[in-house]
């Protein structure tokens, strides 16, 4: 019995020998493995046309300081000398490749690498879908929580070859973190809402040709408060555009209407009814049957002279945008006397 058990402890003992031989190989390479002494630190690392760049040489050691080091440009020997760990240059125009190599002549081995620089840029264009008025001459601006559309311009080469954006690859960033659902090849466009508690939306797109990084592009894109601006509204002409109400108007006639225009409020909430007016006269609520769209009617009845206050705040009711709102006020003098009441109407 006890003979036995003997044996079997032995072949116990052995089984785990054997298991532990197994792993043994694969510990001592892991040990074993060793760094690559030189690194090379490129910046910019996309760099476009005419732009000054600059290479250094980095050593996991004392090595790179007392070994001799030598840059070629283009073919020609440009800087030599020990130490020499850093070298700049200026690229050329698009379609034009700069070639540099260095050569490390060290105690511990030859080190050898070559670099092609072909000039790319990448420009970033945005559109926001907010409102303005017909034939407004400026940008609609972006206002926090509303739709943006960001399109990536590449100017890429491949030799002399302009690289077609379609055959690139694009992968979006949105604050820094990665938005793989609007990336992969020849997505050049990227649509989003914004976010309504940022002060700005910063993107950046990575363009790829293959597995080589030929370009980036980065924006910011500032947060705009919206306005609503004060036009008078003609019957016939409807809002007249050439000049805002901002200090005052004088009621020539009976009757004037004015125009609640949005500016930068969301496109989407606009059309689906989600921006709400509300109108004061002298502080009390003023109403009117195109109220609701923008419009408010004023009539003067009975005589004398004076003026009163008309305010518009407009508020944009959908949730993820619900800081977008503004207000504005006009002081409108009426008459030939003084505490004449006014009528409101829709003509």
């Amino acid at each position: 019995m006890e003979y036995g058990l003997t044996i079997n402890h032995m072949r116990q003992l052995r089984n785990i020998a054997i298991t532990l031989g197994l792993f043994a190989p694969a510990i001592l390479f892991a040990q074993t493995a060793v760094p690559d002494p030189v690194r090379y630190v490129v910046s910019p690392d996309t760099p476009g046309a005419n732009q000054v760049v600059t290479i250094d040489i980095e050593g996991t050691g004392s090595f790179i300081g007392e070994s001799k080091i030598t840059w070629s440009q283009d073919g020609s020997v440009v800087k030599s000398g020990v130490g020499e760990r850093q070298y700049s240059f200026t690229t050329g125009a698009f379609g034009k490749t700069t070639t540099i190599r260095v050569t490390i002549e060290s105690t511990a081995g030859n080190f050898n690498k070559t670099f092609n620089f072909s000039p790319s840029t990448v420009t970033l264009l945005w559109e926001a879908d907010t409102s303005i008025p017909p034939l407004y001459r400026g940008k609609a601006l972006y206002s926090a929580g509303s739709p943006l559309t960001v399109v990536a311009l590449p100017t890429v080469y491949q030799g002399t070859s302009r690289v077609s954006p379609n055959v690139l690859s694009y992968q979006w960033q949105r604050g820094g973190e990665p938005v793989p659902a609007a990336s992969g090849l020849g997505r050049t466009t990227f649509r989003f809402s914004g976010d309504q508690l940022k002060t700005s939306e910063d993107i950046q797109v990575d363009v790829y040709a293959g597995t080589v990084k030929v370009g980036v592009g980065y924006v910011s894109i500032p947060t705009t408060e919206p306005l609503v601006i004060l036009y008078q509204h003609d019957a016939l002409r409807g809002p007249i555009y050439d000049q805002a109400l901002t200090n005052g108007i004088s009621l020539i006639d009976s009757e004037i209407s004015i125009k609640a225009e949005p500016f930068y409020y969301s496109n989407p909430s606009k059309k689906g009814g989600a921006l709400s007016y509300a109108w004061r006269l002298d502080g009390a609520e003023a109403t009117g049957p195109d109220a609701a769209q923008g419009i408010l009617t004023l009539r003067q009845t009975g005589t004398g002279e004076g003026e009163s206050l008309l305010s518009v705040s407009l508020q944009n009711n959908n949730p993820a945008e619900f800081v977008q709102a503004a207000e504005n006020a006009v002081r409108i003098l009426f008459g030939q006397g003084s505490g004449s009441p006014f009528n409101l109407f829709n003509l």
